[in-house]
This record gives C-alpha cells, sequence and structure tokens, in this order.
C-alpha cells in the first residue's frame, strides 16, 4: 500500500483475565479464536472501501488490531467523517460478536474499547504506540454510555419522553422551506439529551432499533399539524429498514395515510453486506408509495455506486463535502460531478450542513435541488415550531 497515512482497528476487552477466570483457559481459548475469526469476518464488510493491509493481529490476549488505509475512488474519501462512523459501527458488531460467543446475558455485559488510530507506519511497534495512545483518550467514551442506565433508555424509549427536533430543508432555486429534517433528544435535564450520548447509549445496549423506531413514531406524529404539502425526513438504519417490525409500523393504520409526506432517510450506522437485499426490501416496500434519502453519501458506507443501485429520490450529500466547497475548486468540481451523476439516476440532491452564503450559492449553480443548515436556520423544538 502507498499511502501518506494508515490507521490501525483495534478492539480491547476491558478485562480479559476476568473471562479466563469465569470460563476456564480451555473454553477461553477456544472463544479467543472464535472472536479473532468474528473480526476476521466483520473486517470484511466494514473495511471493503479502503486497502486492507495484512491479517488481524493479536499483539496482546483480549486486544485484535488490523492496519488499513484509503484507496483510491470516484468520490473524495473524508476520513474524519468516516473513522466516527466506522468506529460505531464496528462497536456493533463487535457487541453481536461477545453475544454469540459468550450468550447474551455475559457476552452483552463484556466491557470493550474499540479505537481507530492514525499511524504513519505499519511497523508492529509504531502501530502498538498509536493504539496505546488512543485507548488511553478513549477512557470516558464507555463510562458515559453506562452512566446512562438500560433501564432508564428503556423508559425514555417507552414512556414518550423523547424530544422531537425539526430543522427546515430548503429548495434552493425559489428559496422557501419545502420540508423538515427531524431530529430527536432525550429530556433537557438528562445524560441523554444529546444525541450522541442517546444513539450511543442504545448501541451500548443493543437498542438502536427500539430507539430507532420510538424516533420514527414520535416525528410521524408531529406531521398531524405540520401544515401540507410539507413533508420531514426522518432517519432509520438499514437493519431497522429491512426489518418486520418496520413493514408492520408503515402499514399501520394511522401511518399509512401519511407515508407521502415522509422521506424514509437510510443512514450509515449500519455497513450494507448486500446491496441486493436492501433493495429487495425497497421493491418490497415501494408498493406502499415509500419515499427514500440516501445519507451522508460518499463520506459513510454509500457512495454512487449505492445510488445506482437503489435509486433514491433523494441523496445527501454528507457534510464534509459541504463544509470546503467554499474553500477548495476541487472539492467544487467533484461535488458537481456527484450532482450530474445522481441527476442521471434520476434523484435529487441535498447538500446538508449549509454555514454560509457562499456554500449556498455554490450549492445551486452546481445544481443541488435541496438544501439545510444552519445558515437557513438552526434544529428547534417540535413544540416551537408547531402547535398540536
Amino acid at each position: 500500500m502507498k499511502h501518506s497515512h494508515y490507521y490501525v482497528f483495534a478492539v480491547q476487552l476491558k478485562d480479559p483475565e476476568h473471562i479466563r477466570a469465569v470460563f476456564g483457559s480451555a473454553v477461553v481459548q477456544v472463544a479467543h479464536a472464535d472472536i479473532t475469526r468474528g473480526i476476521e469476518q466483520f473486517c470484511g464488510p466494514l473495511l471493503s472501501r479502503y486497502q486492507v493491509d495484512g491479517e488481524v493481529i493479536l499483539p496482546v490476549f483480549g486486544r485484535w488490531q488490523r492496519v488499513f488505509g484509503v484507496k483510491k475512488a470516484s468520490m473524495r474519501t473524508d476520513m474524519q467523517e468516516q473513522l466516527p462512523v466506522l468506529k460505531e459501527t464496528g462497536a456493533v458488531m463487535m457487541r453481536d460478536l461477545l453475544i454469540a460467543c459468550f450468550g447474551q446475558a455475559t457476552g452483552s455485559r463484556r466491557g470493550f474499547d474499540l479505537i481507530i488510530a492514525e499511524t504513519e507506519s505499519t511497523d508492529f511497534e509504531a502501530v502498538n504506540r498509536a493504539v496505546e495512545r488512543a485507548l488511553r483518550m478513549e477512557i470516558g467514551t464507555s463510562q458515559l454510555s453506562a452512566a446512562i442506565s438500560e433501564e432508564g433508555l428503556t423508559q425514555l424509549i417507552d414512556g414518550g419522553k423523547l424530544l422531537s427536533y425539526f430543522q427546515p430543508i430548503v429548495e434552493l432555486q425559489k428559496g422557501n422551506i419545502v420540508g423538515y429534517e427531524a431530529l430527536t433528544r432525550g429530556p433537557v435535564d438528562s445524560l441523554a439529551h444529546l444525541a450522541d450520548d442517546l444513539f450511543g447509549a442504545a448501541r451500548y445496549y443493543g437498542l438502536t432499533e427500539a430507539l430507532e423506531l420510538a424516533c420514527l413514531r414520535r416525528a410521524i406524529a408531529w406531521l398531524k399539524v405540520i401544515p401540507e404539502p410539507l413533508w420531514i425526513a426522518v432517519n432509520l438504519g438499514p437493519a431497522l429498514f429491512m426489518s418486520r417490525k418496520f413493514g408492520q409500523f408503515i402499514r399501520s393504520a394511522d401511518v399509512e395515510p401519511l407515508l407521502p409526506r415522509v422521506v424514509f432517510e437510510l443512514t450509515e450506522h449500519v455497513p450494507v453486506a448486500s446491496l441486493a437485499a436492501l433493495r429487495a426490501a425497497v421493491t418490497a416496500l415501494s408498493s406502499g408509495g415509500l419515499r427514500l434519502s440516501l445519507d451522508d453519501t460518499g463520506c459513510g458506507f454509500f457512495d454512487l455506486t449505492t445510488v445506482e443501485t437503489m435509486r433514491p429520490e433523494m441523496v445527501k450529500l454528507c457534510i464534509t463535502v459541504i463544509s470546503r466547497i467554499d474553500r477548495s475548486t476541487e472539492v467544487e468540481r467533484e461535488m458537481r460531478r456527484t450532482i450530474e451523476a445522481v441527476a442521471t439516476l434520476g434523484g435529487l440532491t441535498l447538500g446538508e450542513g449549509v454555514e454560509n452564503a457562499d456554500q449556498a450559492e455554490i450549492l445551486k449553480r452546481s445544481g443541488a435541488a435541496l438544501a439545510q443548515g444552519n445558515y437557513f436556520a438552526f434544529p428547534k423544538p417540535a413544540r416551537e415550531l408547531f402547535s398540536q
């Protein structure tokens, strides 16, 4: 590999010796080998967009590392945008792997730190130093997730205490509001108020799908007081999208009549291992008038190949691209090519994270149809925007 920078994906069990003490050396030896194979397997789809260097390395008992780098692609790769996505998704996969190896009761409670560290060399010692530094910085992140109890999170999800916020989506040519993106927060005075902490805790306890579905219910209920013909964009991950519970949800009597005013924004929380399966789910649901958008195209797991396969109504350019278009002519040219490619495939492009007039103007002249961001309006609580 020829890169100016390398990255190392690493998982460290918090108390590996405790597992050995509970299960015994013989069982743990087999389980450790199973975990190693499992990490090898999920690194395949997780790092499919990158150039992987070698196999998974085990420098010490309870730690796994794999080096990777960026390979040339048709769309600009912004690692600062992608690394959090890789980290969050890897944590979900690692949690599932531990449950598979040790069972729900024990595996779901096995603590681990997952980091992605930058390293300038693939030398064993250099990689280890990078991992050690990153692990020291990671201390406290999982503690915050754990500080939000599973019982407390479940009460938020089931008790109707989630708060809906909305940010306007603007038609660039006319400058008028055509819809809103629905966002969710926990109670203002709680540890789960910020979205990162709320969804981080859900991932920690394996409650992401339950939380996403609760957010959908909450947001769509607001359509009863949002003036027509305004529509809303609501977020969900591929796993929930392809689930039976989602199909049941959109066919329910109180939701199905509202579907023409809902755009389901597919996020990149979990990499799409099989686009064919996702496309099949879209086809199965399309008869109900389902409207689909792809979030963060080019910065997460979605690229133009995904757009060509899925043929969404809307494609959101990732916020990292938008933040640079007024500072780099090359980024603007690449964005324009992406917008043209999406239009050829029959989709509209939405630029999110617009912070100033220059960015809005560049998007407009580049052919983007829609935009959102703090330049137009900050997200506001639904109760401030709409009366019930």
